[in-house]
């Protein structure tokens, strides 16, 4: 019983194309991580592992949810069913979407950390990020945030060699290390199969929250044009949308603050940045293709993940029949856009000043993070917002508790303008320019297209299609 249960789960969650894709990537990437030779780039990525690490539990944490369609509170719950075969069903369905994908991450991490600490490391870690996703929606949203931002700092402080980190194997302890993930993964998994037993309680309560909650400091766009309208919003208020397995599916988490609190606290990070370089030492002479300030370009990285989850927000809130009765398509979406970009800049300025300051006092690599802060953050998170609109829109109606679809390689292609963004940051540790002139160019890219009437009437169509309202 559990078997078919379990092939029914699956597929009514993922598409053939989409599950085949994982099976044929996961089984690259580990060919290819034990035929590749040692190299400096792999010893960058390694160095980068604490932080995605970090980004993932704080992402899992903040954003995540339980795999369930709509139609399983209808027709799949209702059966007579076992609860441990239901509940194990729907954890290997949340493990496919969302802790698989640190098995691409890290299997190319094998100098970082010997082979068996780090198939131990992988696994704990995957069932780690799984079962966070699952406790995620019992929890209320400043519980999720504070817990968040807990399990972030916890993990970076193996950059300082604190041996007891989720991360710390993959900074020099691996036993203490891959102690430390174990047991967060076995403590984690037992709170997840608890959460599992009375999933449809914990996701009406969580509705019931949502909607009976008072509307705090309300804004008020009395006296404001179209226009003005759409601007004091999205600089006043800011959202930040989460998607299961961090890579493209169909399940939105959207979440609304204040755009104050965001820059507080980028404004606190970039402080704490410039206070660790700064107390680190004097800076070394700067030299193209060395790695003397990693840091620079790891915030730039982190910052650039963190646009992402910002762009895909833009249009999910959005109300047809409402944004568009005052203005056309076309002159609607530019202001949506440019008012975006404008709010999401305010988070970045904290970081390029600590950059400017950086190289005002000697440390010249800064200057390929300045360019990757100020050009191709802000070109890649335009054209995420325009590649997502185009490709799979998603609207949130209020019961983002539940999937909107299967998971599916469409849906998959939405992380596309990452690539660009993280390949740049890259190059920007070997020389500057790389970063400047790319920044540029996507620059160029995002604003053609963002002022193209006949790609908003494309996006308008995609959208009604997907079933906006």
């Amino acid at each position: 019983m559990l078997g078919r249960l379990l092939k029914f789960v699956i597929r009514t969650r993922f598409t053939r194309p989409f599950l085949i894709l994982i099976v044929v990537v996961l089984l690259y990437s580990s060919v290819i991580s034990q035929v590749t030779p040692p190299s400096a780039e792999a010893q960058i990525i390694g160095y980068y592992g604490t932080a995605i690490i970090a980004l993932f539990l704080g992402m899992a944490m903040a954003t995540g949810g339980v795999m369930v369609l709509k139609s399983d509170r209808d027709y799949l719950f209702t059966l007579p069913l076992s609860q441990r075969d239901l509940s194990l069903s729907i954890f290997i369905s949340q493990f496919i979407a969302f802790g698989i994908t640190i098995l691409f991450m890290f299997t190319y991490l094998l100098e970082s950390v010997s082979s068996v600490y780090l198939v131990v490391n992988l696994v704990a870690l995957a069932t780690t990020f799984t079962s966070i996703g699952i406790i995620a929606p019992s929890l209320t949203t400043r519980v999720r945030i504070l817990s968040a931002a807990g399990l972030a700092l916890w993990t970076l402080l193996a950059f300082t060699g604190f041996p007891i980190s989720p991360a710390a194997a993959f900074e020099g302890n691996p036993v203490s290390g891959t102690a430390t993930v174990v047991v967060l993964g076995v403590v984690t998994t037992v709170a997840a199969f608890r959460s599992l037993s009375r999933v449809e309680l914990d996701m009406m309560r969580n509705l019931v929250r949502t909607t009976a909650s008072d509307v705090k400091s309300p804004n008020s766009y009395v006296g404001k044009s179209p226009i003005g309208a759409i601007y004091s919003m999205n600089l006043s208020t800011m959202s930040i949308a989460g998607r299961m397995n961090m890579a493209g599916t169909s399940r939105y988490v959207s979440r609304r603050v204040k755009t104050r609190w965001v820059v507080l606290v980028t404004s606190a990070a970039a402080t704490v940045y410039f206070a660790t370089i700064v107390l680190r030492g004097p800076p070394a002479p700067f030299v193209a293709g060395t790695n003397s300030l990693p840091e620079a370009i790891l915030s730039a990285v982190l910052l650039g993940l963190l646009a992402f989850f910002f762009s895909q927000s833009a249009i999910v809130n959005e109300r047809v029949w409402l944004s568009l009765t005052s203005l056309t398509p076309a002159r609607y979406f530019k202001h949506l856009v440019a008012s975006k970009l404008a709010s999401f800049l305010l988070v970045l300025v904290p970081f390029a000043l600590a950059d400017t300051a950086l190289l005002y006092l000697g440390y010249g690599e800064a200057l390929g993070a300045l360019a990757v802060v100020t050009l191709v953050i802000p070109a890649a998170y335009v054209l995420e917002i325009l590649w997502t609109g185009y490709l799979v829109p998603i609207q949130v109606k209020g019961d983002d508790q539940t999937m909107a679809a299967q998971f599916s390689v469409r849906q998959l292609l939405t992380v596309l303008p990452l690539i660009p963004l993280l390949l740049l940051s890259a190059l920007a540790t070997l020389e500057p320019t790389y970063a400047m002139v790319g920044g540029v160019v996507l620059l160029v890219l995002a604003g053609v297209i963002t002022l193209s009437g006949r790609f908003w009437a494309k996006v308008l169509v995609r959208m009604t299609e997907s079933g906006f309202v």
